[in-house]
This record gives C-alpha cells, sequence and structure tokens, in this order.
C-alpha cells in the first residue's frame, strides 16, 4: 500500500533560517505517529511545514501521491489534512456553529457528530468564540478540523494550559480517533508518555533533525532512552 504521506529529506524554514533539516517520514491511511522532542526543535515547525506556512528550502513533500511543494495551504486543508494549531485560532465574533459550518466538506463528520463527540459544543453552540473558556476552545479547534473529513489530523499540543479533567476528556477523544483507524494522526505533545500511549509509532526531534524512530510502545517502555531524549536538560 503507497504511503499517505512522504517526507523526503524536508529541509524548510522561516524567512533566511532553516529549521527542519533532512526530515524523512512516512505514513500510512490510518497509521499514528507521536512527534516528540523540547521545546524549540521544530515540532511545530513541521506541521507548519505540511500545512504549507513554512519555507520549504529542500526534499519532497508528497501527499496521496502529490508533490504539496506549491500548494497553497487553503488547498491543503480541501484535500484533507485537517490541523489544530497551538493558538486555536478561535474567532471572537463566530459561534460554535458558525465555526464549525465554515469549514463543512462533506463525509461521515457532521455539525450533529462533533456535538455528540464534544457534548459540550453542543451545549455552547450559540456562544461566540470568545464566550468560551480554554478547554472549550480546544474542542471546538478540533471539532473544526474534523469538519474538513480530513485523511491525516494534525494535533499541535492539544492538552496545554488544560485542566486535568479536559485533558483525560480529550485524550478519551483522540484515542479514539485513532482507533477508529479511519484517519491518519500526528500528535504533538510535551507529555511525551500521554504521546506515546495513544499512538502507534514515534519520532524524536531534536534541533531540527530526527534523532529517533520507533514504534510508540517499544519507547514508551525505556524510561531511561525516553527521559534521555526529551527531558529538559
Amino acid at each position: 500500500m503507497s504511503d499517505l504521506l512522504r517526507l523526503e529529506t524536508v529541509s524548510a524554514g522561516y524567512g533566511e533560517a532553516t529549521v527542519l533539516e533532512q526530515i524523512d517520514l512516512a505514513l500510512g491511511a490510518g497509521d499514528s505517529l507521536a512527534l516528540l522532542g523540547r521545546n524549540g526543535v521544530g515540532k511545530t515547525t513541521l506541521l507548519s511545514t505540511l500545512m504549507g506556512f513554512t519555507r520549504l528550502r529542500g526534499g519532497k513533500l508528497v501527499w496521496q501521491g502529490r508533490d504539496l511543494a506549491r500548494v497553497p495551504p487553503h488547498r491543503r486543508a480541501q484535500s484533507g489534512i485537517g490541523w489544530v494549531p497551538q493558538e486555536r485560532w478561535v474567532f471572537p465574533s463566530l459561534t460554535v456553529e458558525e465555526h464549525l459550518g465554515a469549514v463543512a466538506r462533506p463525509g461521515p463528520w457532521d455539525v450533529q457528530r462533533v456535538y455528540r463527540t464534544f457534548p459540550r459544543l453542543g451545549e455552547r453552540r450559540r456562544n461566540l468564540g470568545n464566550q468560551l473558556s480554554g478547554g472549550e476552545q480546544q474542542m471546538l479547534a478540533i471539532g473544526r478540523a474534523l469538519m474538513v473529513n480530513p485523511a491525516l489530523l494534525l494535533l499541535d499540543e492539544p492538552m496545554e494550559g488544560l485542566a486535568p479533567v479536559i485533558v483525560q476528556e480529550l485524550q478519551r477523544v483522540i484515542a479514539g480517533l485513532i482507533a477508529d483507524a479511519g484517519m491518519a494522526v500526528i500528535v504533538v505533545e510535551q507529555h511525551a508518555r500521554l504521546a506515546l500511549g495513544m499512538t502507534r509509532q514515534a519520532i524524536v526531534l531534536d534541533r531540527g533533525r530526527v534523532v529517533h524512530r520507533s514504534d510508540s510502545a517499544t519507547l514508551l517502555a525505556n524510561k531511561a532512552l525516553l527521559d534521555r531524549l526529551v527531558s529538559v536538560r
């Protein structure tokens, strides 16, 4: 089976600065990846590169057999890449339902399914973005990405700054999305053990390069190696 997503020796960055160097990555349909590393090593830049927000300085980025180098971000979303940015990007003047409807594409995910997944959003469907708590905004950001009916879902620090009860709820939802195998998922997460517990494979970045790759269970079981790779020095 051909790869859903493939990166071959990708180097990318912002302006004249190169952040990622020689990244190789392959992801199949329904697969899941934990993207780990210390702060500032290029994890968010890698997701931004997949979405087309960085300058590609070398290598190939192939999505469903198609070269993405010259494809703008909105076309990437339309082709089935859903993105939940670290900043959430919730619009203060739009209601929950307007956020979801604005990006809807045909497929199994519709507004009612998002509300079943996140009942709180259904309760607050008429509330504006700036009337939501941080946890509700994160639910909305994930729900909005699901409305694209993605073949690949990119999650950038989905648990950051949230109360433990919300973290548990989001962990359950994300684990369910991965187990369903209907879409591939890449999770960037500072809580490495949490991400490894949900995913099938893992890569670790350091200074913009891949320094480790393995299946998630193997890395999760090796506490000494995991601490060496991701703990703050």
